[in-house]
């Protein structure tokens, strides 16, 4: 089963993930149980807010690691606290384009850590979780299911830092410049969905249209 947190708290040590219906369906398909319950799941997305209001009757708000919900907060926390930031995920080039626009959004921000989310060999990515456990915080893109893998390994083996799944975020902080990705009156009517599918029709339609309402359908069940 995977439990739906109402509302947001940032407590460390703790690893955080942000279900849409797309990645329903993938983490239903690949965890168990209690390896969900080691993860804080919060929903991302006005679908499944709206599917868990309607048939679960939970009260929850969208909550999402992007500059429209939690992203600023966590990166603020980070620079206030003094805490290490580690970044994976796209490719060698996106990724130090985002810690570089991080670095400039928020001036005191530390990344001791920049890597791409694709591996050769199972020692790179066993290099990479050596090099991620030296960070307080680990915010990683890899896409649904391989993402909160790396989280759970890292855990596995010890570490004690504070892990978010970010999606396509540091992807879109790149392709915006480090501006809001989305128009504030997008933003504010929920439109999310739609606009993102209208930049990326290519690789967003089938998902939205066709993935999105299937997994709500078969995997619905799995939230609680």
């Amino acid at each position: 089963m995977i439990k739906l947190e109402s509302e947001f708290q940032l407590e460390e040590g703790v690893d955080y993930s942000f279900i849409n219906p797309f990645s329903l369906g993938v983490v239903a398909q690949t965890f168990n149980e209690q390896e969900c319950k080691r993860i804080r799941f919060y929903a991302d997305g006005i679908a499944v807010v709206a599917y868990a209001r309607l048939f679960k009757s939970k009260k929850i708000v969208r909550t999402s690691f992007d500059d429209t919900s939690i992203a600023p907060i966590v990166f603020k926390h980070a620079v206030e606290h003094g805490r290490t930031v580690s970044l994976v995920g796209g490719t060698a080039e996106n990724i130090c384009q985002a810690a570089q626009l991080l670095k400039e959004k928020y001036p005191g921000l530390s990344i001791a850590f920049v890597r791409s989310g694709y591996f050769a060999s199972p020692e790179e990515y066993q290099q990479c979780l050596e090099s991620a456990a030296h960070s307080d915080i680990l915010v990683v893109g890899m896409g649904a299911g391989k993402q909160e893998r790396m989280l759970l390994d890292l855990r596995e083996a010890g570490w004690k830092g504070t892990g978010f799944t970010c999606g396509g975020y540091l992807d879109q902080f790149v392709h915006a410049k480090g501006q809001l990705y989305y128009p504030a009156w997008v933003d504010k009517l929920n439109l999310r969905w739609l606009y993102r599918m209208l930049k990326e029709p290519k690789r967003l339609l089938k998902r939205y249209l066709k993935d999105y309402p299937h997994n709500l359908i078969k995997y619905g069940n799995k939230i609680e």
